[in-house]
């Protein structure tokens, strides 16, 4: 099979960006090169999910007169309304606490902003990229990065058709290999290849980190008593004072809010249970005023990187490129990574065509994709947050205040990874706050998997997991959002169908004992307005 010239893995913002642009580019030069997208999800946007406040700018330059289109526009939603509390509960009392404006930082600040559904912005952008000329492969899941003599040459995808004990049925097929001259990986949020990438060309100075974020759309059949176009945030309750993270709420038009719950997987429980602790959150008597009477849609839960600048690993190696949250460009300052996702593949576009212009026999050279990032406003605006996450290592208190300053701090503040952050016998012995049940929060997401295929997460030393239970609480049966980690008394039992490939097993095992790859494609959460 003849080489494609370009091979973006991904149909995310960062990924599709990269598709549009180079297409714009490659028809402008009368280039009849060749373009593909292959991506996991069965639909673009089914595994996307995000906040999600929006600085729409990027797309104004990337796909010129998109609010020309009143279809989707009907799904974007000026900021009209930006505040921000601090959250008490427990002994304390239950109340909620207006932070001043002219108090929280300017990087907070969404005014002119929109909120939007990010799983509707990437049906948008694939469709406009299907329109440009772009191929657009749903449903193929890549599992290996292809290196030869130094260089990435594609991608190999998983096999097909195998059963629980991974024999062969009938339809069985097996991997396939799809090389490019070129490939951009665009794989999201620890993603399988760019994770590959750094351990082969070489990691950040600091440990890539990440937050959990839980989301739900919630619906008000009469009233909505949050209002229209605002977008609150939260600090404090109910993340302990050492958890990273807040909450917030975001309008979503006349009838819809979403509402979430971000936390730092670099706590230090056993027993934390992020979607227990959503539960928490929403019950929260100024939180639950706020949805009182509205329904819930639908939920979510994804990892966040956010080590910033100093996490960056390599980027940029003969053969490909690595955009958006595959490469970390999240600025936990602004807690915002859409824009950056779709200004680093407009870079990385651009790069590949400057080297299509030039090539180097049958390759084709990608110098200039770092400064082509510090010319869009990435690079720089991760640099201005290089210490922000770091900050907050020692709890809120201090962190919140250093956070201010960090900027002005020449030195490069570590991180741990958050498996070693996980201490042994830290408990929270938080009580069950009601609401939503586990099993109710996974259906919402609409997770689907072949229950008759293997488990594409692997616990590796089954007998670790009884050390675990003593230590850190088997702490894989409270982390995991989609209830996938069960102990029975001896050892873990697996519900992957349950998964809601939010990568969260893959970096928070104190043990790091457990292996997660991409399922057969097509499969998955199916988050159509998350």
């Amino acid at each position: 099979m003849k080489p494609l010239d370009v091979l973006v893995v991904g149909a995310g913002p960062g990924g599709l960006a990269a598709a549009i642009r180079l297409r714009q580019l490659l028809a402008a030069s009368g280039s009849d090169a060749s373009v593909a997208v292959v991506d996991k999800a069965p639909r673009p946007g089914y595994h996307c999910l995000s906040g999600a406040a929006f600085e729409a700018d990027c797309l104004d330059e990337l796909i010129p007169g998109w609010r020309d289109d009143r279809r989707f526009m009907e799904h974007v939603h000026p900021v009209e309304r930006d505040e921000m509390y601090f959250l008490l509960g427990g002994p304390a009392g239950e109340r909620a606490i207006r932070i001043p404006p002219r108090l929280v930082p300017k990087p907070m600040d969404h005014h002119g902003d929109v909120t939007i559904s990010l799983s509707r912005l990437v049906g948008f952008m694939a469709d406009r990229a299907e329109k440009a000329g772009v191929e657009i492969y749903s449903g193929y899941s890549a599992r290996r990065l292809l290196v030869e003599d130094g260089r990435v040459t594609g991608v190999a995808l998983g096999e097909l058709g195998l059963d629980a004990h991974g024999d062969e049925k009938a339809n069985f097929r097996p991997a396939e290999e799809i090389r490019a001259k070129v490939t951009i990986l665009a794989d999201g949020s620890r993603g399988v290849l760019s994770t590959q990438l750094r351990e082969r060309f070489g990691a950040g100075r600091n440990p890539q980190v990440y937050s959990l974020g839980i989301k739900a759309v919630v619906a008000f059949p009469g009233e909505n008593r949050f209002g229209i176009g605002r977008v609150m945030h939260t600090l404090g309750y109910p993340n302990p004072p050492s958890v990273f993270g807040g909450g917030f709420l975001y309008s979503m038009g006349e009838k819809l809010v979403s509402v979430g719950l971000i936390m730092g997987l670099d706590w230090k429980y056993g027993d934390l249970t992020p979607q227990r602790e959503f539960e928490r959150y929403r019950a929260h008597p100024f939180i639950a005023d706020l949805l009182k009477g509205s329904v819930t849609i639908a939920t979510g839960a994804k990892t966040i990187p956010e080590g910033g600048y100093h996490a960056l690993g390599k980027i940029a190696v003969p053969g490909a490129l690595v955009v958006g949250d595959g490469a970390g460009f999240v600025n936990m300052e602004k807690i915002k990574g859409i824009h950056y996702a779709i200004r680093s593949g407009v870079a990385a576009a651009e790069t590949v065509a400057a080297g299509m212009a030039e090539p180097d026999g049958d390759r084709i050279p990608l110098a200039g994709y770092r400064d082509r990032l510090e010319a869009s406003g990435v690079l720089p605006d991760m640099r201005h947050a290089r210490n922000y996450r770091q900050s907050f290592r020692w709890g809120t208190y201090v962190g919140a205040p250093l956070s201010m300053v960090q900027r002005f701090i020449p030195a490069r503040m570590s991180m741990e990874p958050d498996f070693e952050a996980t201490k042994k016998g830290a408990r929270l012995d938080r009580p069950d706050p009601g609401g939503m049940d586990g099993a109710t929060f996974v259906s919402l997401t609409g997770s689907i998997h072949r229950e008759d295929e293997p488990a594409h997460m692997e616990v590796l030393d089954p007998a670790k997991c009884l050390a675990c239970e003593g230590d850190y609480a088997n702490s894989c049966t409270h982390f995991c959002p989609g209830q996938v980690y069960r102990w029975d008394g001896e050892r873990i039992v697996l519900s992957a169908s349950n998964c809601l490939h939010c990568m969260t097993c893959a970096v928070k095992c104190p043990l790091e004992n457990i292996r997660w790859q991409p399922p057969e494609g097509g499969e998955g959460p199916r988050f159509k307005q998350m």
